[in-house]
């Protein structure tokens, strides 16, 4: 099946959500007109809600029945998994460390380039987007404190932005929404990063258009450093013992094409069935019979994964999203969610020789995050290989697991308690329907090598009964101030949320402390259906109306159709 098509200017399409949320009693002709869309095959049913089907007419001959062959019986979901061909070495984005200009301003250049081509699949060549070459981005080396300056040239032909997820840096500079860069013009960022040492990354982040952006291609690390790593003898040679690992699935179609956004269940969230690491599926590493660090980054659409190794060996959590642990934590599965970061360690000392495979499995904790079945795919239900550990003799001075890593500041809020309920496609769709909805615009087969842009700039999920509206601020922040905000999943989805310009400590989940592996410093939470999570942060970096900061679910596709909001810190 192929979707309705959608336009590639999405910002100035979103209108007023106020006539959308606080509607009038909906009358009969518009219930009427929505039964008979629901009769004609133009909605589908998913979970017992109503939603825009993405059936082109030419394939609705069949009706709500075609439309829903494979949605509904877990047998349909059953992925044909097979265990890992381990052929191609780990690809390593080249680091970046910038050069210092005559003003001691460390300075970058990044650019979007389009029309590259990539082996993402062994054998097969991909169109793909990247910064500064054809997938993904160089790692940006970052040293803490230091003024900094990033220029930006945008390669592509239509607008983008660059997010510097997890950096504490002001609204005008954030990469969000509001800072556009138009086609083939050109954009410098500047600012310092006074925050603890951390595993970060960049991404676009265009309203309506994050998700086939960083489909595309378009994805990088960037890691700050202050010294901490090295002192206390953590592994830190990149690349030997400090393995960076991205990891993202893709679907292609016949001709190697990424197919973004071809499924009816697609809007839940892009899921592809092959998974990349660090651009290439299925690779191997070869590392040091000693004790290696691994940079971890779910830089997926809307995949969730339960890592764990083939041997079910314990391995040790020494950072979260943005910093060390105070000390580390002893796991053998870590869940991990679209945008949030790890730094795990893992004891290789007594395995040379030997072969190690990081796996997904999934299936023992990911459908249970959902009330919606059809949330999950086959993969989600299953177990699957990623990267395989090639375990050699010890090289250089090895690295050592501390007992203590670092202290991390106690936060204690000063201002009123925030609330914020998250909501699936079950909050809007049936008022939406009731009230006509807004018509879907074609789609622009504009990505790279006439990938479809999919669909984006949809009042699909929300937030505290609110979607996205780029001239609307929902949250005012008081520059300075402490606070805990409580966010409830009242969806029949887990969520991943993520807030912009700063660090947060996660107080309690469900009322109970969070585990030791979630203790430290996080920017991106997974928050189960159902479940109510309380976080707490200090608000340090300003951002005005003109450049706000965003609140929002980091599936993608959640993200792109309406669940997110704005704040300001003033």
């Amino acid at each position: 099946m192929s979707i309705p098509k959608d336009t590639n200017q999405l910002t100035h399409e979103r209108s007023d959500i106020h006539s959308e949320l606080n509607p009038s009693t909906p009358q009969s002709p518009p219930r009427r007109d929505a039964l008979k869309k629901l009769a004609s095959g133009t909605v589908a049913i998913l979970g017992g809600y109503l939603v825009p089907s993405l059936v082109p007419a030419q394939a609705q001959g069949m009706g709500m029945m075609g439309g829903m062959m494979g949605m509904s019986g877990k047998s349909s979901r059953i992925a044909d998994v097979k265990p890992g061909v381990f052929k191609r070495p780990l690809p390593l984005p080249p680091q970046l460390h910038g050069t210092q200009d005559a003003h001691g301003i460390q300075t970058y250049a990044l650019k979007t380039t389009p029309g590259g081509s990539s082996e993402l699949r062994s054998g097969l060549k991909t169109p793909t987007w990247g910064y500064n070459g054809a997938v993904l981005g160089p790692t940006l080396r970052i040293p803490q404190g230091k003024p900094l300056r990033i220029h930006i040239d945008n390669g592509l032909d239509q607008s983008t932005t660059v997010h510097w997820h997890g950096a504490h840096i002001p609204g005008k500079v954030d990469g969000g929404p509001h800072n556009l860069i138009q086609p083939g013009k050109s954009l410098d960022v500047s600012f310092t990063l006074n925050q603890p040492a951390s595993t970060l990354w960049y991404h676009p982040h265009p309203d309506g258009r994050t998700g086939p952006q960083v489909f595309a291609g378009l994805a990088g690390l960037m890691l700050i450093d202050d010294g901490t790593d090295v002192q206390l003898g953590l592994p830190h040679t990149y690349g030997v013992d400090d393995i960076p690992v991205v990891l993202q699935d893709r679907r292609f179609d016949t001709n190697g094409t990424l197919d973004y956004m071809s499924s009816m269940m697609d809007i839940m969230g892009m899921k592809g069935d092959h998974f990349l690491v660090n651009g290439v599926e299925q690779p191997y590493v070869e590392v040091p019979g000693q004790w290696v660090r691994f940079r971890l980054l779910n830089g997926s659409n809307a995949r969730i994964y339960n890592l764990a190794f083939s041997d079910k060996r314990a391995f040790h959590v020494v950072a979260s999203d943005a910093g060390l642990l105070e000390q580390p934590a002893e796991i053998s599965h870590l869940l991990i969610a679209p945008g949030e970061r790890a730094e795990i360690m893992v004891d290789l000392r007594h395995d040379m020789g030997k072969r190690l495979v990081l796996q997904s499995h999934s299936a023992n904790i990911v459908p249970g995050l959902n009330r919606m079945p059809m949330a999950t795919d086959g993969y989600d239900q299953s177990q699957f290989d990623l990267l395989e550990l090639r375990i050699g003799t010890p090289v250089g001075k090895p690295g050592q697991l501390p007992s203590k890593l670092v202290t991390l500041a106690a936060l204690k809020s000063d201002a009123p308690e925030r609330h914020f309920v998250l909501q699936g496609m079950e909050m809007g769709m049936m008022r939406s329907m009731m009230m006509g909805g807004k018509p879907v615009p074609e789609s622009q087969h504009s990505g790279p090598g006439g990938m479809s842009m999919g669909v984006g700039g949809r009042d699909m999920f929300a937030i505290n009964d609110q979607f996205m509206r780029m001239n609307v601020i929902n949250q005012r922040v008081r520059l300075g101030t402490t606070e805990i905000w409580r966010v409830a999943n009242k969806g029949v989805m887990g969520h991943p949320f993520h807030v912009h310009g700063i660090s947060f400590k996660i107080l309690s989940r469900d009322g109970s402390p969070p585990p030791a592996h979630e203790q430290g410093w996080k920017d991106v939470v997974l928050i189960s259906s159902g479940e109510t999570v309380h976080i707490i942060a200090h608000f340090t970096q300003p951002a005005g109306d003109e450049h706000p900061f965003m609140y929002h679910c980091h599936i993608l596709e959640h993200e792109d159709n309406g669940m997110m909001g704005q704040f300001t810190v003033a």
